[in-house]
């Protein structure tokens, strides 16, 4: 069973012969079958062919995006590190800027550069040149980019601050009825409906814009607090009135379908909104607490970009040995860190690197975070007892070559992981636990026989997400040896310290971060842990093993990422824990 395959565009110097379509199937992003598929949804919905390739998903929108740009010779801009200039912007009206995937980015005296999803559509740069009245300078985005920043501009980050100010203020007086939807557009929300509905669409849809992955609605004595969890810190957001908090809990509840008249008992909840083009689903949970209900609202962009494991951030080595891990005929690889730590998104990127169509990849999931096609998934229902334990029972009777379960919660779920992984199966799955080392211990206190773990287990992936210093107002740190001392941390031997801080800044809410990165540590398993394992040993001697074989801990490669300007010493400690 063969899984080796290149997801990255090779170089390949201009064809003239052939089409796009061509071109994507010799550099081995399309299959022949694939690209008649793409010309025969092309006849039937009309558009270009790298939008039809990119709605039916056969090629990731960054590569896509990469290959565009080298065949019309327009470079690759990072729309999330480039500022836009607003008199660019005001050239092209917000409509048209949807229909060509199209932004302005700069306009320098007779020229404006606009970035486009699809640098090749010569009509879209000749309708845009005779609007404009200037000469066109054609770049190249993802268009999932340039339709989250073209959200971003319609919901108007200041406005929706007053627009959510004047609907707290109409809501005071107006007796609202709380409509129910399973669906709802909150960039779309229609003046007519109630202003608790429009207040709440308000504060989800900021949230998404702004990056934000929770939302806590906070009842306290005399208000309900709203707070946003933005790169793993909590920001206050808006203060609503005690008089509002029982239709706004009403209107979450109602939106992830949850039992509005039961305050009593805690409940969860699903809800799926749309932010302009993006769908994005919601994980709902409230809490009774003294002054009410307590509600958090998980945000799991589905839109979102999948990433590359080259994109992860891994140090070579280690994505040599992952590399080599998942290209194993059959075994277990466990991905382990608390939640939100990263996890899913690195499993995404595994799955993306083995599927293919001569293997068959099924998942089980709780949620199912993104969608990947080729790829069969299952949502995870224990209310009708789809648990993971009753899915990967009838999921060995469907041939799978690949299976990933989103998290091995159970002894039942942890034996039949194993034996899967006995019998040919390649299995990804997540643990909770505080490093590489702590995996071997926790399966065996689930019930998994010692015996078998040597044969199955590949290897454990740790990881921690650290916040990454904020690009806008990074400066170097003056004495970095004093920040080493101060932190009782050892200096580099091999190379002088260079460390650098985020001074503040208001795109970063004067954190000095903005954003965050992955830090790893990858525990490869070979016949030295035999023995220790079948005698049950307990973690550190995992560790010891792991380190004479060449692992470095998490804290070792934040250090690495530190001293790369990526992120600051204080934060990888914080979060490794290392005293």
């Amino acid at each position: 069973m063969t899984r080796t395959k290149s997801k990255t565009p090779e170089a390949a110097g201009p064809v003239v012969s052939v089409g796009l379509g061509e071109r994507l199937v010799q550099r081995g992003l399309l299959t022949p079958a694939q690209l008649e598929l793409v010309h025969r949804e092309q006849r039937q919905r009309g558009g270009s062919l790298p939008r039809t390739v990119a709605e039916l998903g056969l090629v990731t929108p960054d590569v896509l995006a990469q290959v565009l740009s080298e065949e019309a010779q327009a470079p690759l801009v990072d729309l999330n590190k480039t500022m836009v200039d607003q008199a660019a912007l005001n050239l092209v009206p917000l409509e048209l800027c949807r229909k060509f995937r199209a932004l302005p980015l700069t306009r320098v005296n007779g020229s404006v550069m606009i970035a486009m999803a699809d640098p090749t559509d010569i009509r879209a740069v000749d309708t845009l040149q005779q609007i404009t009245g200037l000469h066109v300078e054609v770049a190249t985005a993802p268009e999932q980019d340039i339709l989250a920043f073209l959200d971003n501009l319609q919901a108007g980050g200041e406005s929706i601050q007053n627009s959510i100010d004047e609907i707290i203020e109409e809501t005071v007086t107006h007796d609202g009825q709380l409509a129910t939807k399973e669906e709802v557009d909150l960039a779309a929300a229609s003046q007519d409906e109630a202003p608790v509905i429009r207040l709440v669409n308000q504060i989800i849809a900021r949230a998404v814009n702004i990056g934000a992955s929770d939302i806590h609605f906070e009842p306290e004595e005399k208000m309900m607090r709203i707070r946003v969890r933005i790169d793993g810190v909590l920001f206050p957001d808006v203060l609503i009135p005690k008089s509002l908090q029982s239709a706004v809990t009403s209107r979450v509840k109602i939106l992830a379908d949850m039992d509005v008249a039961e305050s009593r008992l805690p409940q969860d909840g699903r809800a799926t909104v749309y932010v302009g083009r993006r769908q994005i689903n919601l994980r709902v949970s409230s809490l009774p607490v003294t002054f009410g209900e307590n509600v958090v609202v998980r945000i799991l962009n589905t839109g979102a970009g999948l990433l590359s494991i080259s994109a992860l951030g891994m140090a070579p080595a280690v994505e040599q040995q992952l590399r080599a891990a998942i290209n194993r005929p059959y075994g277990v690889l466990i991905v382990t860190g608390p939640t939100g730590s990263g996890k899913s998104t690195t499993l995404y990127a595994v799955l993306r690197e083995v599927s293919g169509s001569d293997v068959s990849t099924f998942t089980l999931e709780d949620p199912v975070e993104f969608r990947m096609p080729g790829i069969r998934q299952t949502q995870i229902k224990e209310e009708i007892g789809l648990t993971f334990s009753a899915g990967l029972r009838t999921l060995l009777r469907q041939d799978p070559d690949i299976i990933l379960v989103g998290e091995t919660r159970d002894t039942e779920t942890a034996q039949l992981m194993v034996r899967a992984a006995l019998t040919g199966h390649l299995v990804f799955t997540t643990l909770h636990t505080n490093d590489a080392p702590g995996a071997i211990p926790r399966l065996i206190d689930m019930g998994v026989e010692p015996f078998l773990l040597p044969e199955s287990l590949i290897g454990v992936l740790a990881q921690r997400l650290v916040r990454r210093i904020c690009e806008r107002c990074k400066e170097p740190v003056a004495n970095p040896e004093e920040v080493f001392r101060r932190l009782g941390v050892p200096l580099p031997p091999d190379r002088p310290p260079q460390l650098w801080r985020g001074r503040g800044c208001p795109a970063c809410k004067n954190s000095g971060y903005r954003g965050r990165l992955a830090i790893f540590e990858l525990m490869m398993l070979d016949e030295r842990f035999h023995e220790p394992i079948t005698r049950r040993a307990g973690a550190p001697e995992y560790s010891r093993l792991a380190r004479e074989a060449g692992m470095k801990t998490m804290f070792e490669d934040g250090l690495r990422r530190a001293l790369a300007g990526e992120t600051t010493l204080d934060e990888v400690l914080h979060m490794t824990q290392i005293k």
